[in-house]
Parts: C-alpha cells; sequence; structure tokens
C-alpha cells in the first residue's frame, strides 16, 4: 500500500466453466475418450442439451405436481362442500334467532300500539313477517289523527301510512314498518 499508487489487485483464479470442466472430465476418461474421438461441437451440444434439459424437467415435473395437488384439492372440496353448506345454514339461522330474540314481541309492540291509538280507532288485524316488518290495518273515522297520534309514539313512528279504503263506517288504514 503505496500513496499514489493503486493496491495490487489480488482476484481469485478464474473457476473453469461448466463447458471447460466436462471436456476436462472427458479427456481424463478411460478408453480413449478424449478430443480425438469426441470433437468440440459434439461436447457443445452434449453440454447444451444437458443445460436445456433441466429447466424443462423441472417445468414437467412442477406441471404433475400441480395437477396431483388440483385434483386432491377438487377432491377435499366435494367432500368438505356438505359440511361447509350445512355451517353457513346453522350461521345464518342462528342470525335469524338472535335477530327475532332481540326485538320486541309483537304482544308488546300491539300493547304500545293500544296506548297509542285515538279512542275511536280499533286494531283490525297485526302481521309480523320473519324480518320483522309489521303490518296493520286500523279502522278509524279520522285517518289523519291515527297518523298524528302514532307519530307521537317514538316506537311506532317508522310505521308508515301504505294505503287505506273505505269500510262501511270507517276508514281502514294500512299501515307498514318496523317498531323499535
Amino acid at each position: 500500500m503505496h500513496v499514489g499508487k493503486p493496491d495490487p489487485e489480488t482476484t481469485p483464479p478464474a473457476q473453469p466453466s461448466l463447458a471447460q470442466r466436462l471436456l476436462t472430465a472427458a479427456r481424463s476418461m478411460p478408453g480413449g475418450v478424449g478430443p480425438a474421438t469426441w470433437p468440440g461441437g459434439r461436447v457443445a451440444m452434449a453440454v447444451a442439451v444437458l443445460i436445456l434439459a433441466g429447466p424443462l424437467l423441472t417445468i414437467g415435473g412442477a406441471q404433475v405436481l400441480a395437477d396431483q395437488q388440483r385434483a386432491t384439492a377438487s377432491r377435499i372440496e366435494a367432500e368438505v362442500a356438505p359440511r361447509i353448506a350445512a355451517a353457513a345454514a346453522a350461521a345464518e339461522a342462528r342470525t335469524q334467532m338472535n335477530a327475532l330474540l332481540r326485538r320486541r314481541t309483537l304482544g308488546a309492540t300491539i300493547e304500545t300500539l293500544a296506548r297509542a291509538l285515538p279512542a275511536d280507532a280499533t286494531l283490525v288485524r297485526a302481521e309480523r313477517n320473519m324480518q320483522g316488518r309489521l303490518a296493520l290495518e286500523i279502522a278509524t273515522a279520522d285517518p289523519d289523527r291515527l297518523r298524528t297520534a302514532l307519530r307521537r309514539v317514538p316506537t311506532l313512528a317508522r310505521l308508515r301510512n301504505t294505503g287505506q279504503r273505505q269500510a262501511d263506517a270507517a276508514m281502514i288504514v294500512l299501515l307498514e314498518g318496523t317498531a323499535e
């Protein structure tokens, strides 16, 4: 190491290439195999074939393994599909039951409705579907007074007027919606 002079390069000796090693191995084989009996073009061709054969065999083997795994996955999916469907159906049933148990009963809703109805109004029909939507038919002489009375009660405020029809002595108001 001298100031102003480059450091001497210490590079390791170059390793011979694969083709050079193969040629050296072929020359050292007993039985007369050597440059005279194995021309350089054939050695190069053999090396090229060996170099190409590795990736092609790897790709082919990977394809065979992938096909086997796909077949196994399809078989497992076919075997497990009924169990997955049953689990999904059970989860949906639990969700529906949970929603059903958390909502107010129809009796409690009718009791709240009875307190909110004007004196001249009468409940004709009450129905609740699986999704919790109420369908009510209420007979009254004054539909506007009925709607105003129902809007004052917070649990019944979400009921919407879906129609009305004339009955013998009163109007029948059709209400639908959810009660909280």
